[in-house]
């Protein structure tokens, strides 16, 4: 089977999760597959039908669809309005039968009526959608599909989405049993997966290839950035978007508040930048009275200059999911962050959990900091000295995760 067809969403932006899916079209490609051909969603109504043969084809791909249809867009909505339409999002099941994923389906569905030798059917979730689109064809077609899903995130596992759990639990369990193959990017979610519906999954890390082999950043501008942010000061920073129920705000804008209280010299040391869809972090810190220039908040800002800011960063802050074991997550930030050997400051991490694991592998040691004092004393420490925090001296180290994905590709479509 040496055809592939990827069915996923995103791919024609710049949000980080765009960057796994490019990541598996370049190993299928690599791997040997003759034609890649690419179903991306876009949105509710639109979707894109391409092959690719060569890399050259694919990258041409990408820089259309990202001037075409992406420009500056954060990965989580914000305001009121978003989130009553995400709650019935998730309580009405809209993202399964949106008029673009019924177009696919139904395309795909004639496609496969046409074939008589078998293709390769990889279906990149989130939206869950596209697993379910897969798990059909599957169905309607079992001779000619070997389904793999691709789960980046759990759906009805997922404890901060709504709807009604049993319901998209049979679902999700249908749909992974359905399968031929199903990766994840955590083994936390593997277990979970194996735990809820007893489905063997394989772990492919989120490793941030778009930050290896590429220049060094230039320095941020911090001026023209922001008029708050102030040189003087250590900035820590966080990129990327804070949804809803994710993290432990409280105790984490709580720290940099009872910092300034009990130790004023030492938060006249540190700034704290929230870069990207953060309103979150935004009511947390109105409710507990941050003095005004500890916490600033930017809009979100360009892919590169996301960069630049990072690279200049005192710290780079890594909030982890606030659950048993963080939810298993493990996001591309962490690999950005290591790709560009900055300094590391996990909040709330587990220990044992993947993220913990990953920075004492490449980085020799961890931080678990989880309760309002630890956080503050963490934070202490931060002002006097970084040198402490997790770093990654060498990024090509993280290169070697890349051979589970060649592997897992070599399996599926077989040998060259």
């Amino acid at each position: 089977m040496k055809e592939v067809w990827f069915l996923t969403s995103e791919l024609e932006g710049e949000r980080a999760s765009s960057f796994r899916q490019e990541r598996w079209c370049r190993v299928f490609l690599d791997a040997g597959a003759t034609s890649l051909h690419i179903f991306n969603l876009r949105g509710a109504f639109g979707h894109s039908d391409i092959r690719c043969m060569t890399h050259e084809q694919l990258s041409e791909f990408r820089r259309e669809g990202i001037a075409r249809h992406a420009g500056i867009q954060a990965s989580v909505r914000e305001g009121v309005a978003a989130r009553i339409l995400r709650r019935i999002k998730h309580l009405l099941l809209v993202d399964l039968y949106l008029p673009n994923v019924l177009k696919v389906l139904t395309h795909l569905h004639r496609l496969l009526g046409q074939r008589t030798e078998p293709v390769v059917l990889m279906a990149s979730s989130p939206p869950f959608s596209v697993a379910v689109v897969g798990a059909l064809l599957k169905l309607l077609h079992r001779r000619k599909v070997v389904l793999a899903i691709d789960m980046r995130d759990a759906w009805a596992l997922h404890n901060a989405l709504g709807g009604i759990k049993p319901l998209k639990r049979a679902i999700e369990r249908s749909v992974l049993r359905r399968a031929d193959y199903v990766t994840t990017v955590s083994y936390g979610l593997a277990d979970e997966f194996k735990a809820a519906y007893g489905t063997d999954v394989s772990v492919m890390y989120n490793v941030a290839t778009h930050y290896l082999d590429i220049p060094k950043p230039q320095p941020a501008d911090w001026a023209r950035i922001s008029p708050e942010i102030q040189p003087d000061r250590r900035q820590l920073v966080y990129t990327g978007s804070i949804p809803e129920g994710h993290y432990d705000l409280e105790s984490i804008v709580g720290s940099v508040v009872r910092l300034r209280k009990l130790q004023p010299q030492l938060a006249d040391r540190l700034q704290l930048v929230f870069v990207g869809a953060c309103d979150e972090v935004r009511r947390v810190a109105a409710t507990q009275q941050v003095t005004p220039g500890d916490i600033v908040f930017i809009n979100h800002l360009p892919h590169a200059t996301c960069r630049s800011v990072q690279a200049s960063a005192y710290a780079l802050l890594f909030l982890a999911h606030f659950g048993k074991n963080n939810a298993g997550v493990v996001s591309t930030k962490l690999f950005e962050y290591l790709c560009l050997g900055q300094p590391v400051l996990p909040l709330s991490l587990h220990e044992g959990s993947d993220v913990d694991g990953l920075l004492r592998r490449y980085c020799g040691h961890s931080v678990n900091a989880h309760s309002l004092d630890e956080m503050t004393t963490t934070l202490a420490r931060v002002a006097h000295d970084n040198s402490w925090l997790p770093r990654l001296d060498d990024p090509g180290r993280v290169r070697e995760l890349l051979d589970d994905y060649r592997t897992y590709a070599r399996n599926l479509i077989g040998p060259n």
